[in-house]
């Protein structure tokens, strides 16, 4: 409530234009999230970000994920860097139509088939986007010739901000255990440096139910130039296996031998980090539940 009040004070002293109550329309591990009016210039998106640095990227994502999006994706109309005035980052977006996917059910077969062709399509529109200079953050400059320079320093980041967590210590173990393996896992070569969304699920993509298509895709977090197959852990998130988008996936873009590992593997570690970057308290139950499915491909 804090939050929404010093945001909304911020606004109007800065407008010309009488401003709307703010609206919260929800949260997660980096932002809260409103909706205001601005006069004539119809809803805006507000994201109010709980920690620094997390604006700058998600600014960077949006505006290379847009320029390779097969539906709309939120425009960037300006952001806001922490300052005395207003002590937290914001990034402001154009508002855009659409039920979360993730809410979104359907008894037709029919239905459901066409809904994940699109959703699927849209996510290859992405991974064909491929960065010449090679694997990285978008943010960033620094590039990688092979995304196993890229990626096995970030896990490294990320285990070691992992030991200072309050989870089971047999989720930190299998967590050592499989970097020290992570040669063994990522065995093979991963040709294309491929742009990801980095939270490609059902809650981040927008849908008109009775139509049954995509209107939108909302909010990256950690997308990069990588290896496309770290986006597919997703799928089987929100309503992902109801629709069977991994399967969809699958069966347009064949998936590489050593796929199953390594999704097991990004979706421990990418959890792992969210929960060391964030603060949020670990969910206990669910990060036992992807420890164990890493685990099952340890030697």
């Amino acid at each position: 409530m804090e939050t929404a009040k010093t945001l909304e004070s911020f606004l109007r002293a800065h407008s010309e234009e009488p401003i709307s109550a703010l609206k919260r329309l929800g949260g997660g591990y980096y932002a809260d999230v409103y909706l205001v009016q601005c006069g004539k210039d119809g809803p805006t998106v507000l994201k109010a970000y709980k920690q620094a640095g997390v604006m700058q990227e998600e600014t960077a994502q949006l505006k290379t994920l847009r320029k390779h999006a097969a539906v709309p994706m939120p425009r960037v109309l300006w952001t806001h860097e922490a300052d005395a005035e207003l002590p937290f980052d914001v990034l402001a977006m154009d508002f855009l139509p659409g039920t979360n996917g993730g809410a979104v059910r359907y008894f037709s077969r029919n239905k459901r088939e066409h809904l994940a062709e699109q959703v699927v399509d849209i996510l290859l529109r992405f991974h064909a986007a491929e960065s010449p200079d090679g694997f990285g953050e978008i943010v960033s400059k620094t590039r990688y010739a092979t995304f196993q320079d890229y990626y096995k320093p970030r896990a490294a980041v990320v285990l070691e901000k992992a030991s200072k967590l309050d989870m089971p210590k047999a989720v930190f173990a299998t967590a050592k255990s499989a970097f020290e393996q992570f040669d063994s896992i990522f065995y093979l070569p991963i040709a294309r440096a491929s742009l990801i969304h980095g939270d490609y699920n059902m809650w981040n993509v927008l849908v008109d139910k009775t139509a049954c298509r995509v209107t939108a895709v909302i909010d990256p977090c950690n997308g990069c130039w990588a290896d496309s197959e770290m986006d597919l852990y997703q799928l089987n998130n929100a309503n992902g296996k109801q629709l069977r988008l991994l399967e969809t996936y699958a069966r347009k873009k064949p998936l590489s031998e050593n796929f199953a590992q390594k999704n097991a593997f990004y979706e421990l570690f990418t959890e792992l980090e969210h929960y060391a970057r964030s603060g949020v308290p670990v969910i206990k139950n669910r990060i036992e539940k992807q420890a164990k499915a890493l685990k099952s491909f340890l030697r």
